[in-house]
């Protein structure tokens, strides 16, 4: 089993913030990199994923958001260092306010993704580092429907965005026998779709100490982690929204079963600190559960 992965993984590792990336399964934030050993290897995996969100509009409209997602994720190793990633989410989403209840189901926006370890030192004291960098684009492959910009829960519920995006990664892992600590970055720069509207980019950062232990044919690895993300302004046509952007900071953590040939996981993620779309918008808990074979 190696030691390190060099992949950009898991869509469910950490909630985001209630727009365009949360929307479209395809948040950076998601991602959870170079935790899992054994998954420096070709892999296919199956993810579901369950986010929460509560809505206030001016009016006094209350609204409730449950996302629900399955994110098919690939990886293919090009080589010892350049790994290529395709994410591919599948949305069942149900929004209820006064006017009633709506549902919201079909694939989101698709994303493709290259890392690429720059950096690896080993030391024979049991000390490795690792830098990872990558990138990638968010295609514009899931239904999006325009709606009135002031309205918040219309803009949030959609399958996705109606633009290309731009993914930059960056991540660096220290290792000390069986534990590790993990420190990584990422930004999602949103383009116009053909609507004139511009969801706000998004900035990540994060913090994950794991500790791995490892039997013969598996090894079982707990970890926390702590992460933050700042979205700006929407804006559309050029006209800045008032009712969106925001930060958000999230606490949690998981496990991972892994063997050889199989991976899996559970996370669960809450916020701990908040203030979204001007308070308009309220994240709660989030939690995932993953499958992965390796081939």
């Amino acid at each position: 089993m190696k030691p390190l992965s060099v992949l950009f993984l898991l869509l469910a590792l950490s909630t985001a913030p209630a727009r365009a990336c949360d929307i479209c399964g395809c948040g950076v934030s998601y991602y959870n990199p170079n935790l899992f050993p054994h998954l420096s290897k070709n892999f296919v995996g199956l993810s579901y994923l369950h986010r929460l969100y509560h809505t206030a509009g001016h009016g006094g409209n209350v609204g409730t958001e449950r996302y629900n997602s399955l994110l098919l994720t690939v990886q293919y190793a090009a080589g010892k260092r350049l790994k290529l990633v395709a994410l591919l989410p599948w949305q069942f989403n149900t929004l209820r306010n006064d006017a009633g209840a709506r549902t919201l189901s079909g694939a989101g926006d698709a994303t493709l993704l290259a890392q690429y370890r720059l950096w690896d030192r080993s030391s024979d004291k049991g000390v490795r580092q690792v830098f990872v960098a990558g990138a990638g684009v968010k295609l514009p492959s899931g239904s999006y429907t325009a709606a009135a910009a002031s309205k918040i829960e219309e803009q949030n519920f959609q399958l996705g965005t109606g633009s290309t995006d731009v993914l930059l990664n960056g991540v660096y892992r220290l290792s000390v026998r069986h534990w590790s600590l993990s420190a990584t970055g990422s930004y999602k720069y949103n383009t116009v779709n053909r609507d004139g509207f511009r969801y706000g980019d998004v900035l990540n950062t994060g913090v994950q100490a794991a500790f791995r232990r490892e039997r013969r044919n598996w090894s079982l690895t707990p970890y926390l982690q702590a992460s933050g993300e700042w979205q700006l302004t929407d804006a559309s046509n050029h006209v800045l929204q008032p009712d969106s952007g925001g930060e958000v900071v999230y606490a949690g953590g998981g496990v991972d079963f892994n063997t050889r040939k199989v991976s899996l996981g559970v996370n669960y993620q809450a916020p701990i600190a908040q203030h979204l779309a001007g308070g308009l918008v309220q994240v709660k808990p989030g939690f995932s559960v993953r499958t992965t074979f390796l081939f």
